[in-house]
């Protein structure tokens, strides 16, 4: 019997079909709704996103899920038995990207020239420098690293802070949280690129924005849960903050009376800075499901531990 794959979400039907151009000798089962179904009896894997863990009680034998995010807070439930590997790395040039965006916005100051245009004003005004700032890092995996060098290429002073302290191949320092008052001290910006866990919720609160010199930025690529939206709120209104760019907040989407809408300074997008682009998706499964095969390492394999 050839191995079978649930492949699950909305538009299952045209990912297993092309899966399976890709792979004739495995059989790629579509299921559009688990609760509708039909399912298999039996399947080997599932790919998809949001696997309910219902769908492993009524499907035997499934061994492996490939889960079609970086994010895994909600896969954490699929038994302990089940290999559980995440999209590790797919998104970084896309994240680091949309992060350049953010921060360049802030430094050429663009508001200011569309508010200008809208008045059809022609005045100079000031800008600042990229390689003039100090900018902290925080989550040091695949995506946070891609930032950090994208960074330094552009000659900004980086500090990386990730959940313990160590020292790269090349000599660069990660420090650990339990150092952040030395990362963020005096730093002109943070980029949040932290998973959901319990150690990173509300990771960036008052004491730490309060630790960053006046005037700072803020982004966060990573989980809403990682910062105190009643103190970047504060802070920005304070002018402690004098930007921060959210593409994810703690709850989405955005609630209509959320104090974030109308924030100072605050711009938000609507979780898109790392795009789940159908054919990297499927690309990215097709690698590991050549690894699994071949009993090789799993890209993106999840320590349930440490929640990523």
């Amino acid at each position: 019997m050839s191995t079978r794959i649930v492949v699950l979400g909305r538009d299952a039907p045209q990912q297993a079909a092309a899966l399976g151009a890709a792979r004739p000798d495995v059989e790629f089962y579509p299921v559009v709704d688990v609760a509708q179904g039909p399912l298999p009896d039996t399947a080997d894997a599932v790919f998809g996103w949001g696997v309910p863990p219902e769908l492993l009680d009524r499907v035997s034998n499934i061994r492996w899920v490939q889960w079609w995010a970086a994010g895994v807070e909600r896969a954490l439930a699929l038994p302990a038995s089940v290999l559980l590997t995440r999209m590790e790395d797919a998104f970084t040039p896309d994240m680091a990207e949309h992060v350049l965006g953010c921060l360049l916005d802030w430094v050429k100051n663009f508001d200011q020239a569309r508010r200008q245009q809208v008045e059809h004003l022609w005045a100079r005004y000031e800008t600042a420098s990229l390689h003039e700032q100090v900018l902290v890092v925080a989550g040091a995996g695949h995506i946070g690293g891609g930032i950090a060098e994208r960074l330094e290429a552009l000659g900004v002073e980086v500090r990386r802070l990730a959940r313990t302290h160590r020292t790269l191949a090349d000599g660069t320092v990660v420090f650990g949280t339990d150092e952040s008052e030395t990362a963020l001290r005096g730093a002109n910006g943070v980029v949040l690129v932290l998973p959901h866990t319990p150690d990173t919720t509300g990771f960036l609160n008052a004491d730490r924005i309060g630790w960053l010199a006046r005037g700072a930025v803020v982004v966060n690529v990573g989980r809403g849960s990682a910062v105190d939206e009643g103190a970047l709120v504060a802070a920005l209104s304070s002018g402690q903050l004098s930007r921060a760019y959210l593409d994810v907040v703690s709850q989405e989407p955005l609630p209509e009376h959320s104090a974030l809408w109308d924030a100072p300074g605050l711009r938000l997008t609507p979780h898109v800075s790392g795009p789940n682009r159908h054919d990297d998706v499927l690309t990215y499964s097709l690698e590991n499901l050549a690894r699994w095969e071949r009993g090789e390492p799993l890209r993106g394999l999840v320590d349930r531990q440490r929640g990523y």
